[in-house]
């Protein structure tokens, strides 16, 4: 299962583009992200100076970063790139584990999983989706 905080009309068209079979849900206009520690409002992203300045004055790497993925600077900065983890046990529901940015073990999630795909990391730099590979 994925979710996303996008409204759940993006989310299944981006689903259907990439050929997607797997769950993917909205937690759009809930406090789930925030919750779990895994967004920040924009108050709090003000709040974190590291954050605010890359905001302020981003460099040309989230620059470029922000136009591959289509965000927002101040809205993606404030969006934590993470893996977490539930168990249902007898109809209850445990958070059993979580892993965020800028944590190092995220990464290698991310790695490990492109590692598996047809075409792997590309060698060329930046995000490229499933119809975005050149021929």
């Amino acid at each position: 299962l994925c979710f996303s905080r996008a409204p759940v009309e993006r989310l299944m068209a981006y689903k259907q583009r990439m050929g997607w079979q797997f769950p993917y849900v909205s937690t759009f206009n809930s406090d789930f992200a925030f919750d779990f520690g895994l967004a920040l409002t924009e108050e709090q992203a003000q709040q974190i100076p590291e954050v605010k300045e890359m905001i302020d004055n981003p460099p040309d790497f989230l620059k470029e970063w922000s136009r591959q993925v289509g965000a927002e600077l101040k809205d993606g900065l404030r969006e934590n790139p993470s893996w977490i983890a539930f168990a249902r046990e007898n109809g209850t529901v445990y958070h059993t584990y979580t892993v965020s940015a800028p944590d190092p073990f995220v990464a290698p999630y991310f790695s490990f999983l492109l590692e598996r795909t047809p075409k792997a990391q590309p060698d060329i730099a930046g995000t490229l989706r499933k119809d975005e590979y050149p021929d």
